[in-house]
């Protein structure tokens, strides 16, 4: 799996469009933190920010707040999906992937080198927020950052398990379709949650005609919207997509009972992947 591993991040790092993603997300990240400086200093507040009227005081917040605020967070996570599905939609489409396995050990071995490369391109997009974070936070001498706590590592796991989720299901779709286009447009689908809605639609309309059957109520639910549709649904909140619409709220801390549904759900994204690769002829 190292090797697989090795060769999937060299062709990653190589490609000019991640520096590019890079570059622009910690561009969105700066604007961002200027802008809640400003918006701090005209004594208006923003979100969880409360309006200070008197000098001398600071407001101290957890770097995972000023990742979370204003929907960078959301940026984040499309960025990145974005990059992850023109990249390994051409690298099927190109078969450069098919050069890399010999077996059913060597597919396996492919899909976890797959997940890892969606966890550390993750954490590279939440370094460059930090760094930006950390960066713009002197020039306003009454706003400070906290080092990064245990929260902070919690919050950080739970977007990785998020993106996860999504990236290695667009993953199997560029494995599936070996295009762009197709894995382009189910990117989107899963970022902005429009899969979720549907899907819990589709489970409410079952147990509304289906009641005699037994089956269990919708679980608890969120009203959750996405930054780039005017659109909002209820879904239930182990979902990916009402944990990353809390995530953007005020002291947003996963615990376990948060974690452990989305874990489970990006290792049924992993099997997703590796049914995938078994059965397509890559």
């Amino acid at each position: 799996m190292l090797n697989l591993f090795r060769a999937l991040w060299y062709c990653l790092v190589r490609n000019r469009a991640l520096w590019g993603f890079l570059i622009l997300f910690a561009v969105i990240m700066v604007w961002d933190m200027v802008s809640l400086g400003q918006n701090y200093y005209g004594q208006e507040g923003f979100r969880n920010i409360p309006p200070i009227y008197y000098e001398g005081v600071t407001v101290t917040l957890d770097p995972e707040g000023y990742l979370g605020e204003g929907g960078v967070v959301y940026f984040l996570v499309l960025l990145a999906l974005v990059f992850v599905a023109v990249f390994f939609a051409e690298e099927f489409r190109a078969g450069t992937c098919r050069s890399l396995m010999a077996g059913p050990s060597s597919r396996r071995d492919f899909a976890l080198a797959l997940a890892v490369t969606v966890a550390l391109l993750t954490m590279l997009f939440v370094l460059v927020g930090l760094v930006a974070v950390y960066a713009v936070i002197p020039r306003f001498p009454l706003l400070d950052v906290g080092l990064p706590t245990g929260r902070t590592l919690r919050w950080a796991l739970q977007l990785v398990l998020i993106v996860e989720v999504y990236g290695l299901l667009t993953v199997a779709v560029a494995a599936a379709t070996k295009r762009p286009a197709p894995t382009v447009a189910a990117m989107l689908l899963l970022a902005t949650g429009q899969v979720e809605v549907l899907l819990t639609n589709l489970y409410v309309i079952a147990t509304q005609l289906g009641a005699v059957a037994g089956l269990p109520e919708l679980p608890a639910a969120t009203d959750v919207s996405s930054a780039f549709f005017e659109t909002a649904a209820m879904v239930p909140t182990w979902l990916p997509a009402a944990q990353l619409q809390w995530m953007m709220g005020e002291g947003c801390t996963p615990v376990a009972g948060d974690i452990a549904p989305v874990a489970l759900l990006a290792a049924g994204a992993f099997g997703v992947v590796l049914l995938v690769t078994r059965r397509r002829a890559l």
